[in-house]
């Protein structure tokens, strides 16, 4: 084959440009097969929100009472949700708005007949429910043979089963009207699981699951499913956490920031008002999002063009910190096992 020197192309070049052809067909049949995006105008609506008293769930209501949207706040607290509602209403008053706040006291762990007749109430006095943002969580951390099995039942039962609860008090209801938003707040840890975090990750892995596996279910019928996958957030309950964190995990997490819940919900409503399916926080948290879209479904073309352009090099660069995450828990082994030893020939 005669070289481009004298005006011919290569067979590699020929290959290269076959190659590049058929690749941007792909792409382009990939961008017509892609779902519409489904905006969200808040202003109007009515969201409700577990979890809503306090930090994320807090800072989201916040959020869409400033665009109009009013809102139900659920959680167990009756003295913080009634002051929270009362700064909500005072801000939709300083705005003149139109919105209104109301709470209701709920543990969102009891029967489905119990949080149905919470939602039923709130519709009745408010109107249908057009968003709803499972929010309510816990973390329990620890190694996985000191953590007691109840850890494991009660993170599943409130991270996972609570929004399959208020979901399906609120579905068939969307379905009918052909239109609706469901969001869940997930986290990192339902993207990426790693010590510490057994029980944890089981329940927002599955949380994740259940959306994915919902979003497909609800497409026909014009209603939004969202994922929010906050990295460490500094509220109430991360504040918890660090009273029982083990150092592996105080270590790990440190290399990833921590961020305000204000900061967490802003990027949230800037994501799904704009019809984004999934709602990452910070670099790491991009890079974590773009590894597991692999088989998550998309909308935005420019995210799926960055994933096939930079899974390969995300791939390296999460290896790389797997590698060193466990360099981190071997090196605590190494300390506690050096620890006891010393305080048995203390003993002995």
């Amino acid at each position: 084959m005669l070289s481009t020197t004298n005006g011919l192309l290569t067979l590699v070049e020929i290959c290269g440009l076959i190659l590049s052809s058929i690749f941007a067909v792909v792409v382009l049949a990939i961008y017509c097969m892609l779902p519409a995006k489904k905006p969200i105008h808040f202003k109007g609506k009515h969201a409700f929100i577990t979890g809503g008293s306090k930090g994320i769930g807090k800072e989201i209501a916040i959020g869409l009472m400033r665009h109009g949207c009013s809102v139900s706040i659920a959680a167990r607290d009756a003295e913080v949700l009634a002051s929270t509602c009362t700064e909500l209403n005072a801000l939709a008053a300083s705005i003149d708005n139109k919105a209104i706040a109301r709470w209701y006291q709920l543990d969102i762990t009891d029967s489905f007949e119990k949080v149905e007749s919470v939602i039923v109430d709130a519709e009745k006095r408010i109107g249908p429910i057009d968003i709803l943002i499972n929010n309510a969580g816990t973390c329990v951390q620890g190694a996985f043979d000191e953590l007691p099995v109840q850890a494991f039942q009660d993170q599943f039962v409130l991270n996972c089963l609570s929004a399959v609860k208020t979901t399906r008090a609120v579905v068939k209801r969307m379905k009918a009207a052909r239109r609706g938003h469901i969001g869940f707040v997930c986290s990192a840890a339902g993207q990426f699981a790693m010590f510490g975090y057994s029980a944890y990750s089981m329940s927002k892995f599955a949380l994740r699951g259940f959306a994915e596996s919902l979003r497909m279910e609800l497409l026909p019928y014009d209603i939004g499913v969202s994922l929010l996958f906050p990295p460490n957030t500094n509220t109430d309950g991360y504040q918890v956490e660090l009273q029982s964190m083990p150092d592996e995990v105080r270590e790990i997490s440190g290399t990833a920031g921590l961020f305000t819940p204000q900061y967490v919900a802003k990027c949230y409503l800037e994501s799904i008002s704009v019809g984004d399916l999934s709602t990452s926080v910070g670099l790491e948290g991009w890079m974590l999002t773009t590894l597991a879209s692999c088989t998550s479904m998309e909308n935005k073309f420019s995210s799926f063009f960055l994933q096939v352009m930079l899974l390969g090099v995300f791939r390296c660069i999460t290896l790389f910190y797997i590698c060193r995450f466990n360099e981190i828990v071997d090196k605590y082994r190494r300390k506690r096992e050096s620890s006891n030893r010393c305080n048995v020939q203390g003993d002995s």
